[in-house]
């Protein structure tokens, strides 16, 4: 089982690649968990490409409370609440650039 995270560029390549998070191997439960909260990440993850940077970090919230998908939910609701305060630039594609390999 797999959960679509991101697009991403890593240094020294242009393009964007997927980045999934691969749960096969983890315990039945956890599996269970991450399940559960698959749509509401999905749907927070199109309110953040939706620059929806109001409505996104409470879905995420929401699930870092149920201690889901925590770090991935946090990772997206502290990215929410930097493009809400600092705005994002015109042409704003959502796609992370990663500096380190």
């Amino acid at each position: 089982m797999c959960l679509f995270v991101d697009r991403v560029t890593v240094k020294g390549k242009k393009s964007a690649v997927s980045v999934f998070k691969i749960y096969d191997a983890e315990t039945k439960q956890s599996i269970e968990l991450k399940q559960e909260t698959a749509t509401e990440f999905q749907r927070g993850r199109e309110l953040y490409f939706e620059q929806s940077f109001t409505k996104a970090p409470k879905i995420f919230n929401k699930i870092c409370e149920r201690h889901l998908q925590k770090k991935l939910a946090a990772i997206y609701c502290k990215r929410s609440l930097k493009n809400r305060m600092y705005e994002v630039a015109e042409g704003w594609s959502g796609i992370e650039a990663l500096d380190e390999k």
